[in-house]
């Protein structure tokens, strides 16, 4: 076997390996060179060995030697270590922030009526749960629905009337009518019937009145100039003169339309007109008689009477006659209005009676709408699902519109509102996802929840800039409260495909991390890694010394 004969030049041996001036430096010398074999670290030793051997002063060096060597290849190359041994893997890496908030609902409101009015029923009491839509709250409103109750019957009507319109008038329908213009036609021959009788009554009595009971009081009557048979006053004479000749002339007329047989409604109404004048004869000469100084006694009694009886009978007369004329209009009237129907119901609809119809219907319709809106008023419904969280008003206490009457929270959804310090906002973004626990449920219930807003102003608290951020809690399954204690933790993906392994595998020395890599022969070996981004309180990333697969070992606890 050839002898190997260690040169030293400039630190170094011929054949590479470090210079070592003392048997005591070969420790830290091995150390510092990790790429140097086993079997070239024995060579040394050995020489070493061989050339101070001999000297008892060498003795406890060659013991430092021995043991520096047994110290280094039992740290880098053992038979195990007790502790867990993990897998590195590959996975995303995320940082992690927690937060502390209160929970919020979504959805709160402060409700009250939209009119004035008294209290009449708050059938939930306070806490109680109700879906939207619900009756939480009403006014004394029996105005209201005799409103209601009234446009929906026009509606009815008015709808009712356009189906008629637009379906025709059914034969029987028709039968009927007709009936009813042959009616009318009977009714009107029956009054006209009567005209002529009646016209005769009425120059009966004017003639009576005016050529009898007038007679006594008129000379030369039967002339152009009649003149007052006493004396009188001169204004009351001239009238009484003047009505004797018109009254002459209106019996004159009325004589004429007997004679001529006319029963038509003019003429008969001409004829209470001349009447009428006659009358008026009997009035005047009744002004004529107040005092009577030129007649005696008996002769002004016996005018007297006459003015009276005259006056009577023409005022029957007229009467009678202003009666017929009234049935005669009306029975006309009534033929025209059956035989209009009658002319309708045979008719089509005209496009212009369909649209009045509809418009008609329309009107009515927006009445009820108008009537329901009032009636509504007296009302306040539960806007969405949620809970009565308070009562302003009791049953029977008159409110003013928009006084609040009750405070309602939402239960579908919920927010948390949390003040986030200065040093995380920066890690957090709107529309980040986040899980959240409550105090009161424990860890072992998370809900979702995502970031809706981040306040840009900071607002100080304890000497710390914080900004009020809101979160969503999102699939809400379990009674949560307004109130209750959120925490929140979001988590921001910083990587994905990164290699992990647990932050207690991890070893520090003089600021070199280390692992301990798990050996498939049952051996360790101590190795330097390049840390990244740590993923949580549990792991961290390697990005040099260690591969996915890799096993290292968790050193068990001493």
């Amino acid at each position: 076997m050839e002898r190997t004969r260690m040169v030293f030049v400039r630190g170094r041996t011929r054949r590479g390996i470090p210079r070592i001036s003392r048997p005591e430096t070969l420790p830290k010398t091995i150390e510092s060179s990790p790429s140097l074999t086993v079997r070239r670290y024995a060579r040394v030793a050995s020489s070493m060995l061989f050339s101070y051997i001999k000297k008892p002063t060498v003795y406890i060096s060659v013991i430092v030697i021995a043991a520096g060597i047994a110290g280094y290849f039992a740290v880098g190359s053992s038979k195990g270590v007790a502790g867990e041994i993990v897998t590195a893997t590959t996975g995303a890496i995320s940082d992690e922030v927690f937060i502390t908030g209160t929970v919020e609902a979504a959805h709160k409101v402060s409700l009250s009526f939209d009119r004035a009015g008294s209290v009449r029923a708050l059938p939930y009491p306070v806490g109680a749960t109700v879906q939207a839509g619900s009756v939480i709250a009403s006014l004394k409103n029996e105005t209201e629905q005799a409103s209601v109750a009234e446009s929906k019957a026009s509606v009815a009507i008015e709808e009712a009337n356009l189906a008629k319109i637009l379906q025709g008038t059914r034969e029987e329908e028709l039968r009927l009518k007709e009936s009813e213009k042959r009616q009318a036609e009977v009714s009107l021959q029956n009054s006209t019937s009567k005209t002529l009788s009646i016209l005769t009554d009425v120059y009966s009595a004017s003639e009576e009145a005016v050529n009898r009971y007038a007679d006594p009081f008129f000379s030369n009557d039967d002339t152009e100039v009649p003149r007052l048979t006493y004396r009188s006053g001169t204004q009351e004479a001239y009238d009484a003169e003047r009505d004797r000749l018109k009254a002459g002339t209106s019996v004159k007329n009325i004589q004429k339309a007997v004679q001529k047989g006319d029963d038509s409604i003019p003429v008969l109404e001409q004829a209470v007109t001349d009447a009428r004048v006659a009358q008026n004869l009997f009035v005047t000469l009744g002004l004529t008689l107040r005092d009577g100084s030129s007649l005696d006694a008996t002769t002004l009694a016996d005018y007297r009477s006459r003015v009276t009886s005259a006056r009577s009978a023409l005022t029957t007369a007229i009467s009678s006659a202003q009666d017929q004329v009234n049935s005669l209009r009306n029975a006309a009237a009534e033929l025209d209005r059956v035989s209009h129907t009658l002319e309708l119901a045979r008719a089509k609809a005209t496009p212009e009676t369909v649209r009045g119809a509809e418009q008609t219907v329309l009107q009515a319709r927006a009445k009820l709408r108008s009537a329901e809106a009032s009636l509504e008023k007296t009302f306040i419904r539960a806007p969405f699902s949620g809970q009565i969280s308070s009562k302003h008003t009791e049953i029977g206490e008159t409110v003013s519109s928009g006084s609040p009457v009750m405070e309602f929270l939402g239960t579908s959804a919920y927010t948390i509102e949390a003040n986030v310090p200065e040093a995380d906002i920066t890690k957090i973004a709107q529309g980040d996802s986040a899980e959240v626990t409550l105090d009161a449920y424990g860890d072992n219930f998370t809900f979702p929840a995502r970031v809706i807003e981040i306040e840009p102003a900071s607002t100080e608290i304890e000497g710390v800039s914080t900004y009020k951020t809101t979160f969503s809690i999102e699939n809400v399954t379990k009674g949560i409260r307004s109130g209750m204690t959120a925490n929140i933790t979001v988590k921001k993906l910083l990587k994905e495909n990164a290699l992990v392994i647990p932050v207690r595998a991890v070893s520090t020395e003089g600021g070199v991390s280390f692992v301990l890599l798990s050996l498939p022969d049952g051996t360790t070996r101590k190795t330097e890694v390049s840390l990244g981004s740590r993923n949580n309180a549990r792991e961290i990333e390697v990005l040099k010394g260690v591969r996915e697969g890799d096993t290292v070992v968790i050193p068990a606890a001493k």
